[in-house]
């Protein structure tokens, strides 16, 4: 896909592998609708964008909430002329905690955001892209949407089920060339991981995320990679 004049949504992309994947597709030429719950923290980001001379529009939303996700997806399109070439969901939120603990406003928190919002999104965006005859669609699962361990139930659950959404949406999709694949890396130097007891040097790099969509974005049209790892050098996970 030649990404000059495109045109992409990316969730959650205030900070971590969001913002890096905004920062990579504006840079070759894509116009990005970017979005996050902090207005002030959108603004700041667009007026970098745009002293880099890159096309970005901001849309606040709280993708947790109820229609927030058809909200944002009717305004995205009102940016971008109705078309939309590249959504990738990577909004998203980490829990850990025994299965006992876990409670049924937990559950819905967690799987409202990881899997409900890319589900919704999704069944928009495929819709719009078979219309098109092409798109593509990202979406960032995890190790833990490979593989569960003890405390990550909730987590890995949302995970999987987002992989479970990505093979579908690949099924249904590829007679109309439209593309999806999941990310799946281990730990990344996000906020999301700042408790974790390994050094964020140690970690994967969100632009090494970036990095890797991007080269899947560049491949052509009859090319797909499915639960592409990205792990850490040594690591398990």
């Amino acid at each position: 896909m030649t990404l000059n004049r495109k045109t992409a949504l990316v969730t959650g992309s205030t900070s971590g592998i969001g913002l890096e994947l905004a920062r990579h597709l504006a840079r070759a030429g894509t116009r990005v609708v970017l979005t996050g719950r902090r207005k002030d923290l959108l603004e700041d980001i667009l007026r970098d964008f745009s002293l880099k001379g890159w096309e970005a529009d901001g849309i606040p939303a709280d993708l947790a909430t109820s229609g927030e996700a058809e909200r944002l997806f009717r305004e995205t399109l009102s940016r971008t002329g109705g078309r939309l070439d590249i959504l990738v969901n990577n909004a998203g939120v980490w829990h850990q905690s025994p299965v006992e603990d876990i409670s049924r406003a937990t559950f819905r928190s967690v799987m409202s955001l990881n899997l409900e919002t890319p589900f919704i999104l999704s069944g928009m965006a495929i819709k719009l892209m078979k219309r098109q005859g092409g798109g593509t669609i990202v979406n960032i699962s995890s190790v833990a949407g490979i593989e569960a361990w003890a405390g990550s139930a909730l987590y890995s659950a949302s995970k999987f089920g987002l992989r479970a959404l990505t093979q579908s949406l690949l099924a249904e999709g590829a007679p109309f060339g439209v593309k999806s694949f999941a990310i799946c890396p281990g730990y990344v130097a996000t906020p999301m991981a700042a408790d974790s007891p390994i050094p964020p040097e140690e970690m994967i790099q969100p632009e090494d995320v970036a990095r890797v969509v991007m080269a899947h974005l560049s491949l052509s049209g009859a090319t797909v990679l499915k639960d592409i790892v990205i792990s850490r050098l040594g690591a398990e996970q």
